[in-house]
């Protein structure tokens, strides 16, 4: 879509002046009146008229101004800034994507959907073996940074503090300083080094680690304020099956993306902006961190959110 000079600047008006948080229909005259414009009310309306013909713009009630149309927003992403360059082959820590999920939250009133680094690219700093019920052991496999994947594991029937003392120790040596994928795959190879009454119930054990670890998981902040826009309180699936399809919308694309709504198999979500950035871990693809925001969000500010973590991390 080729636009002039003029429309071009009137658009950009329109679009800062809508998308501030409060998605006002932006009048001719206001625009008129913003420093550097330079231009009288009658050309800005000349200038709108020919938006809505190119499907840009769009007036909801007669005299009201001119809102962005769907269209429109997706046009003004990703012709006027440049999201591929933008938080370009990210790789934050667990940590930083749980904070900044929270910050936009409260910051913006936007609901963040973050999918949670595979667990099997964790590396283990070290393992204990708890004694946790009649019946179970509880494993817990600890990263640098305290954090834990924990998993209950049947007990064998000549269980004693010994024994798991021992098991805690011929983890240990599987498991430090490796991925968990890795962990795994040296515990069926050292199978014949551990202690025999525990080599009966090591593929059971490697079974359920295995299970565990490649569970996709993620976390929801903010939803309730999709929830208070909504006039039908109909339940969103916001979790890992919205996630799945970003992910097949959004495959092999870097930095930020842009998403609408009503690309999403989801009711409720028109006028409805999805920003999402992939991230890395180890130089390996993990998942992405979404923003679900409303059309009139203060969007730009979103996007320099991102801008600041990747100055950040280089």
């Amino acid at each position: 879509m080729k636009l002039s000079a003029r429309d071009k600047q009137v658009f950009s008006a329109v679009m800062s002046l809508y998308c501030n948080g409060e998605g006002l229909p932006v009048a001719s005259s206001k625009i008129a009146k913003m420093k550097g414009m330079a231009i009288c009310s009658a050309t800005v309306r000349n200038a709108m008229a020919r938006l809505e013909n190119q499907g840009l713009l769009f007036s909801p009630h007669t005299s009201a101004g001119r809102v962005p149309s769907d269209m429109g927003i997706k046009y003004w992403l990703q012709e006027y800034f440049e999201l591929g360059g933008i938080a370009q082959f990210w790789q934050p820590e667990q940590e930083q994507l749980v904070t900044l999920a929270h910050s936009l939250s409260q910051q913006y009133q936007v609901c963040c959907v973050v999918g949670l680094p595979q667990a099997s690219s964790q590396k283990v700093f070290r393992v204990e073996v708890l004694d946790f019920d009649r019946k179970h052991w509880l494993v817990l496999l600890i990263d640098k940074a305290g954090q834990s994947q924990n998993i209950c594991i049947n007990k064998p029937a000549d269980n004693s503090d010994e024994l798991r003392y021992q098991f805690a120790l011929w983890m240990n040596t599987v498991f430090s300083q490796q991925t968990l994928k890795e962990g795994l795959h040296r515990m069926r190879a050292m199978a014949h080094s551990a202690m025999p009454n525990c080599r009966d119930l090591l593929t059971q054990w490697t079974k359920e680690l295995s299970l565990q670890l490649g569970t996709d998981n993620s976390i929801i902040v903010g939803e309730r304020h999709i929830y208070n826009r909504l006039e039908q309180l109909n339940d969103l699936s916001l979790g890992v099956p919205f996630l799945h399809q970003v992910e097949d919308k959004l495959a092999f694309k870097d930095g930020v993306s842009v998403l609408l709504g009503t690309e999403i198999d989801q009711t409720n979500l028109s006028r409805y902006i999805i920003l999402s950035v992939p991230y890395f871990m180890n130089q390996e693809y993990q998942s992405r961190f979404c923003v679900v925001c409303p059309a009139e969000a203060p969007i730009e500010s979103i996007i320099e959110e991102f801008t600041r973590i990747e100055q950040k991390d280089s």
